[in-house]
């Protein structure tokens, strides 16, 4: 393993290493494009606490946001390396009975991004 790949995989690991981090990825992955007022909404922590832990995602290389509007999606990187790739498909096969995953995904379902967005205005 390259010092490079051992610094990648590292800072990795490091953005994986809270349940609310993975709970993210695993929502992204499943929905493919979601705001932080989104996310806020399912995960239940404050907006600001959500948009550290995407900022801290986006800079391990895991996601990638785009300007849509009013909007700032997120999506998981298109330009994945296979590290990245691997890490996030583990969490995605692994985690689909669990019981904070399943509650996570209903409300991600049921989500109305006009009408959880309005209410964060």
């Amino acid at each position: 393993m390259t010092e490079h790949n051992l610094k990648n995989i590292e800072r990795i690991v490091k953005a994986l290493a809270d349940k609310n981090r993975i709970r993210i990825i695993y929502l992204i992955k499943a929905k493919q494009v979601l705001c932080v007022c989104e996310i806020t909404y399912i995960i239940g922590l404050s907006q600001p606490t959500i948009s550290s832990h995407l900022k801290l995602l986006e800079n391990a290389g895991l996601i990638e946001s785009h300007k849509d509007g009013l909007w700032v999606n997120y999506n998981i990187n298109s330009q994945l390396d296979a590290a990245s790739s691997g890490y996030i498909e583990i969490i995605y096969k692994n985690l689909e009975k669990d019981k904070q995953i399943v509650s996570d995904l209903k409300k991600l379902k049921n989500i109305n991004r006009a009408m959880i967005c309005r209410k964060k205005a």
